[in-house]
């Protein structure tokens, strides 16, 4: 698979992996107001990214505390939390912490409980290749 998509399930917006180059990939957020772009070295850490996901698909009924996923080098962070109703928000931090401007930006969309087993398998997928 080539790219993994996770949409919003309440709006237009969507985190996409995608451009995978042996230790890399490559995320992409976009909505109506922010977009953001950002080179992420995954070395080992991709199948606790995958685990993240399963997990997610796994406890959709809600889980206790925040989930999280931080790249070895900081660049992305996702944070899941839940309630007991199924809907989980899914917090993004991008960050730049090279080059001659410094940069970090957050979002929060949230997902449904019906979108987190596809989420899984196509995370799952994405990084089986």
């Amino acid at each position: 698979m080539d790219t993994a998509v996770i949409k919003s399930g309440s709006t237009s917006a969507s985190l996409t992996f995608c451009e995978r180059d042996a230790d890399y990939f490559s995320v992409r957020y976009d909505s109506p107001v922010v977009k953001l772009e950002k080179r992420v070295w995954g070395y080992a850490d991709c199948d606790l990214l995958v685990n993240f996901f399963e997990f997610i698909a796994k406890e959709w009924k809600g889980w206790q505390g925040p989930l999280v996923w931080t790249s070895i080098e900081g660049e992305l962070e996702l944070t899941a939390t839940s309630d007991k109703l199924g809907h989980v928000m899914l917090n993004i931090k991008v960050s730049e912490f090279d080059g001659p401007e410094l940069w970090s930006s957050s979002v929060s969309p949230g997902l449904d409980a019906s979108q987190t087993e596809r989420i899984a398998k196509s995370v799952r997928a994405f990084f089986a290749n």
